[in-house]
């Protein structure tokens, strides 16, 4: 309905924006280390980056939408940058640092973390109409999506949106390592259901057959993630609701679940369910009173984009050019309107949901 006579001005914007993104010289070169700084000129955040994931951790926190680790079957959207340092450093206090400090040493989450965190700005939909919240591949990588949604003022939308995604994930890393009692665990609970659990929409639907999720009763493994995952992070008004609505026979299965949760936590990793879970809520508590923008990354949040990733670039290109449009449209108010008895064609339309969503 919009954009009248600029048709050439919107098309110099498109190809402004679109051109800025790419790039023919990338090679991939496979004797890189998974978590190894590419060579190239690193900015103030990079290189706090490199001193407190890569070289404390043995881990890289990737904040650009690099193909080679997006999923390109799905629409997703790069992490803002000023939300790529928050959560930066949110991790590191709220995450790392709950394990450091229950363990009491640093080696373990060296040994144990996943070697990247790719941070996704878009939420990841999936066909059935629920939300990919993040994903574990093989122990070595962990995506967070919805960054872009950052609220660090919200402890708890932290804790549902990334921190029981990184506790469930990270249950998975550590199954693989070390199997869980699978015929013990496994037993407890009937009812599973791969294809539907997402039907189970109440805590009356889950909580009385012994699960604390409506996910953990899709399969086994996802099951015992959820409860690690869960336990870690639901405040206790949270975990009692469920307990209260599954019942006894539901909270029966719940409780057992826990007791081998617990006994497989500590005597596997030396990590007690209990101090772990008090550590994490107390340190997320404390993310609102975190400086979580460093001095030295300030001149990054600015006009200039010089050392800016690419990924970073290309969005501030996109946003750029979307500014120029908007900037020509207010000087000539006219071209927003139609004609009577015109209509927008496709191609109109389609740059109007590009530049003004």
């Amino acid at each position: 309905m919009y954009l009248h006579k600029i048709k050439l001005s919107l098309c110099a914007a498109l190809l402004v924006a679109t051109l800025g993104g790419c790039k023919d010289s990338d090679q991939p070169d496979p004797s890189r280390h998974v978590s190894k700084a590419e060579a190239k000129e690193m900015t103030s955040f990079d290189r706090w980056l490199k001193e407190n994931y890569t070289d404390a951790y043995n881990v890289s926190y990737i904040y650009t939408l690099d193909d080679i680790e997006a999923d390109r079957s799905r629409n997703l959207a790069p992490a803002k940058l000023e939300n790529s340092m928050k959560l930066a450093k949110i991790i590191q206090h709220a995450w790392y640092g709950a394990y450091d400090e229950a363990t009491g040493r640093l080696d373990f989450m060296r040994k144990a973390s996943p070697r990247q965190l790719f941070i996704v700005g878009s939420a990841s939909w999936n066909g059935d109409g629920t939300i990919t919240l993040g994903t574990a591949e093989g122990g070595l990588k962990v995506t967070l999506y919805q960054a872009n949604w950052l609220n660090v003022n919200d402890p708890q939308w932290l804790n549902t949106t990334f921190f029981q995604v990184m506790h469930h994930e990270f249950s998975h890393i550590l199954h693989q390592n070390k199997i869980w009692p699978t015929t013990e665990y496994d037993a407890i609970s009937e009812g599973y259901a791969p294809t539907s659990w997402f039907n189970r929409r109440s805590l009356s639907d889950y909580a009385p057959l012994g699960f604390i999720t409506a996910y953990a009763s899709s399969q086994p493994r996802e099951d015992i993630a959820e409860m690690t995952a869960c336990y870690i992070t639901y405040p206790k008004s949270q975990w009692d609701a469920v307990m209260n609505a599954a019942g006894d026979e539901g909270r029966a299965k719940l409780n057992k679940k826990m007791e081998i949760i617990k006994k497989y936590m500590k005597g596997t990793w030396g990590i007690d369910m209990d101090q772990l879970r008090a550590i994490a809520q107390r340190r997320l508590e404390e993310v609102v009173r975190l400086p979580l923008i460093e001095s030295s990354w300030q001149e990054l949040l600015g006009s200039s984009l010089r050392g800016m990733p690419q990924a970073a670039r290309m969005l501030a290109g996109y946003e750029a050019a979307r500014d120029a449009v908007v900037e020509e449209l207010m000087r000539h108010p006219k071209f927003l309107e139609l004609q009577e008895g015109e209509h927008a064609d496709h191609a109109k339309c389609q740059v109007i949901t590009q530049y003004f969503h």
